[in-house]
């Protein structure tokens, strides 16, 4: 009989690198920013399928918007997701600075995490259910994320240049 692998490591590897991956709490990995926006950024709002995209490219009737000193900034790079959907994958990567809802949370990367990389995990299946076990609410359509929640869940990872590597092999075959 054989052992059953506990590593975190994923059994294919690119060669050149052999560190085990580590488990980290999300707050190892982001902070989260409540920077207020700034005028004459473009507001981007998070989708569930296509992440995070200028408001006024989306076919829908917005409503009267938050002034920019309500929303919060996000900087090229920074995650954000939709705390009442990020357990259904509504979290996009910031491609420019630009404002973002107030209902939202910004995660800027610590020297520790690779954004695009994470993105990837964020949308994996079983992160997905971690993200909803750390959620609250009294039924599914009422659950929130809070960023002190996140903060506390496990991600295991590698270093950051096996994570670029994985994040540039993985937006090179998507």
């Amino acid at each position: 009989m054989t052992a059953k692998n506990t590593s975190p490591s994923p059994p294919i590897r690119f060669p050149e690198f052999k560190d085990d991956w580590t488990e980290k709490k999300g707050s190892e990995y982001f902070a989260s920013s409540r920077t207020k926006g700034t005028a004459g950024l473009p507001i981007y709002s998070v989708t569930q399928n296509d992440g995070l995209v200028r408001r006024d490219s989306l076919d829908r009737q917005i409503g009267v918007d938050a002034g920019f000193e309500q929303n919060l900034r996000a900087e090229k790079d920074d995650l954000v997701y939709n705390m009442m959907r990020m357990w259904q994958g509504a979290v996009g990567l910031a491609s420019e600075s630009c404002m973002v809802s107030p209902a939202y949370v910004v995660l800027r990367p610590r020297k520790t995490a690779d954004s695009k990389f994470f993105l990837h995990m964020f949308n994996r299946k079983r992160t997905l259910y971690w993200l909803w076990a750390f959620s609250y609410g009294l039924t599914n359509d009422r659950l929130r994320l809070y960023y002190k929640d996140f903060a506390q869940i496990p991600f295991a990872a590698p270093d950051i240049d096996e994570q670029e590597k994985i994040a540039a092999f993985l937006g090179s075959v998507d």
